[in-house]
């Protein structure tokens, strides 16, 4: 009788499973990291424009007002936090310094911060530090948090008057532009450092899951920004935050203010935030197979303005419905907008139409027909393994699973046979993008009940992390087909929801 080693029994087990790795897909051009994987997961989170402006009615800040004009009567950041988390949003993004250069933080690089204000001199026994209470509202209601801290501040700026401040200690160097003296770059990196190092009143560390490095500018004063030190900053100490600028470096600008993307959107462009920047309806549509993984973000707003204002109507929750469909629908994370009041409260109007956008989301969207123990079945399987790539990994509900054929396939077909028939609605596709973005058509069809042959339903372009597509009609069926009908290297389907009644 032959025996072999334990060395070569190791060996051979190597050697078996190095063959099945071997055996799955490569990555497909550019793709995710980590923290963009899990950013792109979140898909719903808000945005808090707070500051002097909610008090003085300003979008912008020109007015230069003194700190006092910072005076909310009923602050509660962990109202904030409640009222977003019960919306069903991921997190909160908080102007921890907007365009007015005012800082909500107790920073030690200005004397124009909130710090100085009648108010948080008034609170005594009682933190005044905006971010920080906010940050801490987040971490009790299991939000994640992020900061948004201008690069440009009109503060600082002397091509913006401010007559208000001369003679007071808030009267501070002007040290934005090239041409100024001073260096703006050293003060913002000392702001941004405070914040990506700032802990909660206990001592903990706050994690940032995005960091706002915001392009916008309504001077004319030539200000050259040192991103690459802003980045090592932010990667040195929060190296799980994502970065949004308009192209990047890890999100960029969707293209627009309102809410939308077109209904073709790629991951990947082809600048980086030092190039010259690409156009609004170019951000819009992304680049196919383009040199970096760089995600979309949709910033949009309950009300019109950013800051609150009390004139301004709030969006209704069909509206916000809509808003959705139209940017995590076609693969785009919503950042939205609610600002705090002058109490220092999400108004009531605001938090009411955000439950309804709430019970929208959940009675169109969670009613999923799917159940892991249907039968499915596909053009075909990659290397015949249906264990590992077989039709079922796309109603087994895992983000590490996916159906997907020979590299030498580039279109196919899943079929699943519901447990009945039902009215069905809608859908939810999604591609498994921690391998790359392939897909640039799909089609959905249902053999409608009586029929004998499949009726088309859906024709789509590109798939991306997620696509839903709700029908206007819905169609009786028991039988539904998602087809790969282009993409530029094999597909990788991760789960397919269809969206109708039981009864």
């Amino acid at each position: 009788m032959k025996y072999i080693s334990c060395l070569q029994v190791a060996a051979l087990l190597w050697s078996a499973n190095t063959a099945v790795a071997q055996n799955g897909p490569l990555p497909y051009l550019r793709v995710p990291d980590q923290r963009q994987l899990d950013w792109q997961r979140q898909e719903l989170y808000a945005f808090l424009h707070f500051g002097p402006n909610t008090f003085t009615g300003e979008e912008w800040g020109r007015s230069q007002s003194l700190p006092d004009i910072f005076n909310p009567t009923t602050l509660d950041t962990d109202q904030w936090a409640k009222t977003l988390a019960d919306a069903g949003m991921e997190g909160m993004i908080l102007t921890a310094k907007h365009h007015d250069g005012m800082c909500l933080w107790n920073t030690s690089t200005t004397t124009y911060k909130v710090a100085n204000s009648a108010w948080a001199k008034g609170r005594v026994g009682l933190d005044a530090d905006i971010v920080r209470m906010a940050a801490g509202s987040a971490k009790k209601y299991g939000m994640k948090f992020g900061v948004y801290l201008s690069p440009w501040d009109i503060h600082r700026d002397p091509a913006m008057p401010k007559p208000g401040l001369q003679g007071t200690i808030y009267d501070e160097p002007q040290i934005f532009g090239d041409s100024s003296p001073g260096d703006y770059n050293t003060l913002y990196t000392q702001q941004l450092t405070e914040l990506v190092t700032m802990q909660l009143a206990d001592g903990t560390p706050i994690d940032l899951f995005e960091v706002w490095l915001d392009g916008a500018s309504g001077s004319d004063t030539v200000q050259t920004f040192n991103w690459t030190g802003f980045r090592e900053v932010i990667r040195a100490h929060q190296p799980s935050a994502v970065m949004w600028g308009h192209q990047g470096p890890d999100a960029r600008w969707v293209g627009n203010e309102d809410g939308f993307t077109v209904p073709t959107n790629w991951n990947t462009i082809s600048r980086t935030q030092d190039d010259a920047h690409y156009s609004g309806e170019e951000l819009e549509r992304g680049v196919r197979d383009g040199l970096y993984w760089t995600p979309a973000e949709s910033d949009a707003r309950i009300r019109d303005g950013w800051f609150y204002h009390a004139d301004e109507p709030s969006k209704s929750g069909t509206a916000l419905m809509d808003m959705y469909l139209k940017t995590v629908g076609r693969g785009v994370n919503l950042l939205l907008d609610v600002p705090p009041d002058t109490r220092g409260l999400i108004a009531d109007v605001d938090a009411a139409n955000l439950m309804e956008f709430a019970r929208l989301r959940k009675a169109t969207l969670s009613r999923n027909l799917v159940t892991p123990d249907l039968k499915t079945s596909s053009s075909s399987v990659r290397a015949g393994d249906s264990d590992e790539y077989g039709p079922g990994k796309v109603i087994d509900g895992r983000e590490d699973t996916y159906w997907t054929m020979d590299d030498d396939k580039l279109t196919g077909w899943v079929e699943m046979e519901l447990d009945n028939v039902y009215p069905v609605d809608g859908f939810i596709v999604q591609e498994h993008i921690a391998l790359g973005q392939r897909i640039g058509g799909y089609g959905i069809d249902a053999m409608a009940n009586g029929d004998t042959e499949y009726r088309v339903l859906v024709n789509g372009t590109s798939m991306g992390y997620k696509r839903i597509d709700l029908l206007e009609t819905a169609v009786e069926t028991s039988r539904i087909r998602l087809r790969v009908t282009q993409a530029n290297a094999v597909p990788l389907i991760q789960g397919v929801q269809v969206l109708g009644s039981r009864r």
